[in-house]
């Protein structure tokens, strides 16, 4: 997208101003160019260099090494020259052969063995048990034959590795003789290994036309390394030789130095794998081609960047006529619908000073905008509702909006009218300055629920008072029963009951009529309900003629209390029964007291009082019936 966009104003760039910017992107890519050009030639130069700077590293190598083993053959001759001057091999003199053996345990480091060996192949003389006196060995028969100093191939022996140097020592005997010095490679090696090398160079030293003598590092499961004819072939017109070629052993390429140095006929082969080349000039590689690439990469910017200041110039230039006109078509469109709108906006700062007011605010409220911009709506505001707007305004100041409220704000005549605001924080410069208030009217709505509140509640006591006694029925005592008996048992508070039933109040209803009846039932309501003093106290209706009274926090003795005021209030009614013995209408009341606990249910307190009323009808009723009032047996009832 990025690029489409750059590549849209580059063109439209071109095609807006004509020649200047296609002159301008000519040098650039000409710049662009030379950049390019210069890189490769850094790169192509820091190959060279590198490749140089190898090759010479190697060639210094190859005559260190040539040095070394040159050095340590030279000091081995000479000490085989003081073994020879010291023991006449031909005179069979024990003790001096003795002596020599001597002396080659004086110099073992460097010498495993030493064996003296006629023109027949046969050992004269042998300072290893690997080589008796006597036995044939063919493999230096060559060297006996070319009569000058020379080597033959390495062999194992003693558990390590010898190199068979052989001298030729002359006539004795009627027989040519030649003296073999198996010179242990292990000391040959550590001079090598001790010359400061890459360890993926490999050392070797040869004998040209001859056998390899050894190889740093030693790698014996890729058997014996061949060093190339055409190599071999250039030391008889040069010193040392240079070729990079590809090794038929692990199919890499390598640089290879091949020199010939020092008195001995040795060879010294230096290979060193290109990749080494590699590492050392990839980083000055990737150093250049990286200081071109940002700098190709800061022109092209350059470039997008002008083509696209120049387009953008010119398209500000054609925007800036029509953007106050554009302005004023937002303004006047805006303008319109605030001043049409049923909605009041209202613009706030935070110190509830009226900054703006739409002219529907007329309509609303009967204050014109004029009237309100610069005043401090605080005092329009009910008692009741400052505080919480306060608050609410102080909470939007935060950044947490936008918020909904409902508030009185007051109309022009005097009354107050119910509003609701929706409210958002404007910002000016990244800091809280003000806030947009759409106001509008909801008293109608406030009041419609209010109405549906107040019939709810009605319908509510409704469901929860007796029709024709109008105190609680049994629903609503149940509850009570039910919240008093968890108050009661957090609190280890007493909790009694009365249970009540009009004397004969069958007969009553036979002998004066339903109406009659349902007029005695409404007086002994009253009455009990007349005789209670506390507003927690409970009287409900439990069916037919018998009532229930819910005493929380009242022991036996208050409960049998409230039990004798309750009786006498319905007897002082004197409501004439012919059916009754004493006259008049009465009741017998049972009473029952319990201290409830969380495990427990309410029901035997009520069976409880049901019993102790029953008691009370058979005692000949108009009595109470009560339990025992010792607390010790009630207490954790």
């Amino acid at each position: 997208m990025e690029r489409w966009r750059y590549a849209t104003l580059l063109r439209e760039a071109r095609e807006t101003h004509g020649k200047l910017p296609r002159r301008l992107a000519v040098l650039l890519f000409a710049v662009m160019a030379g950049i390019v050009l210069a890189a490769a030639g850094l790169v192509d130069e820091t190959w060279v260099q590198v490749k140089r700077t190898q090759e010479q590293a190697s060639l210094d190598l190859a005559l260190a090494v040539s040095d070394n083993f040159n050095r340590t053959l030279q000091s081995a001759n000479h000490k085989l020259d003081g073994f020879l001057g010291d023991v006449a091999l031909d005179s069979g003199d024990l003790h001096q052969e003795d002596r020599l053996r001597e002396d080659v345990r004086r110099d073992s480091d460097l010498f495993a063995a030493l064996l003296v060996i006629d023109d027949h192949e046969q050992v004269q003389f042998s300072t290893s048990d690997q080589f008796k006196t006597g036995s044939n060995v063919g493999e230096f028969k060559t060297a006996i034959d070319h009569h000058y100093l020379t080597f033959a191939h390495p062999r194992a022996g003693g558990g390590e590795r010898w190199l068979p140097m052989v001298r030729p020592i002359g006539r004795a005997g009627g027989r040519n003789l030649a003296i073999v010095a198996m010179l242990r490679l292990s000391y040959l090696e550590q001079g090598l290994v001790a010359l400061p090398r890459d360890p993926q160079t490999l050392v070797g030293v040869f004998e040209p036309d001859g056998p390899s003598l050894l190889r740093v590092p030693a790698r014996p499961q890729q058997g014996e390394f061949r060093v190339p004819g055409a190599l071999t072939d250039a030391l008889s017109s040069a010193a040392s030789s240079t070729f990079i070629g590809r090794s038929p052993i692990d199919h890499r390429d390598y640089l290879t130095v091949v020199m010939r140095n020092g008195a001995f006929p040795v060879g010294v082969v230096i290979s060193v794998p290109i990749s080494e080349f590699f590492q050392k000039w990839w980083p000055q590689a990737t150093t250049v081609i990286f200081l071109a690439a940002i700098l190709l990469l800061l022109m092209l910017i350059l470039q997008v960047t002008l083509a696209s200041e120049l387009y953008r110039r010119r398209e500000a230039e054609a925007k800036t006529a029509s953007l106050a006109e554009e302005t004023q078509r937002i303004a006047a469109k805006y303008r319109l619908l605030a001043d049409h709108s049923s909605d009041v906006i209202v613009q706030h700062g935070f110190d509830a000073q009226c900054r703006f007011a739409s002219p529907s605010m007329e309509n609303l409220l009967g204050w014109t905008p004029e009237e309100l911009v610069g005043q401090d709506t605080r005092h329009f505001i009910h008692p009741d509702d400052a505080e919480r707007l306060h608050e609410e305004i102080q909470f939007l100041r935060t950044g947490c909006g936008p918020i909904r409220s409902r508030f009185r704000f007051q109309h022009r005549d005097g009354h107050y009218v119910w509003i609701e605001s929706s409210m958002q924080m404007v910002e000016q410069d990244g800091v809280a300055d003000s806030f947009v208030s759409t106001m509008r009217d909801i008293t109608e709505r406030i009041e419609s629920d209010q109405k549906l509140a107040e019939a709810a509640s009605a319908m509510a006591k409704l469901a929860a008072t007796d029709q024709l006694t109008g105190v609680a029925n049994r629903r609503r005592f149940n509850e009570e029963l039910g919240r008093e008996w968890r108050r009661t048992s957090r609190e280890e508070l007493p909790l009694s009951l009365l249970l009540l039933d009009v004397d004969f109040f069958k007969i009553y209803n036979d002998t004066y009529g339903h109406q009659g009846g349902d007029d005695v039932l409404k007086a002994v309501a009253s009455a009990i309900g007349g005789a209670l003093r506390r507003p927690t106290d409970l009287v409900a209706r439990w069916g037919g003629e018998e009532f229930v009274i819910l005493l929380p926090a009242t022991d036996v003795h208050g409960a049998i209390g409230v039990a004798e005021i309750v009786r006498a209030a319905i007897e002082a009614l004197k409501i004439p029964h012919g059916g009754s013995t004493c006259g008049y209408l009465t009741a017998s009341i049972g009473v029952a007291t319990g201290y409830p606990c969380r495990n427990q249910v309410p029901e035997p307190l009520l069976a409880e009082a049901d019993a102790n009323l029953y008691e009370a009808k058979r005692q000949g009723r108009n009595r109470v019936g009560a339990p025992p009032t010792d607390p010790v047996i009630w207490a954790g009832m």
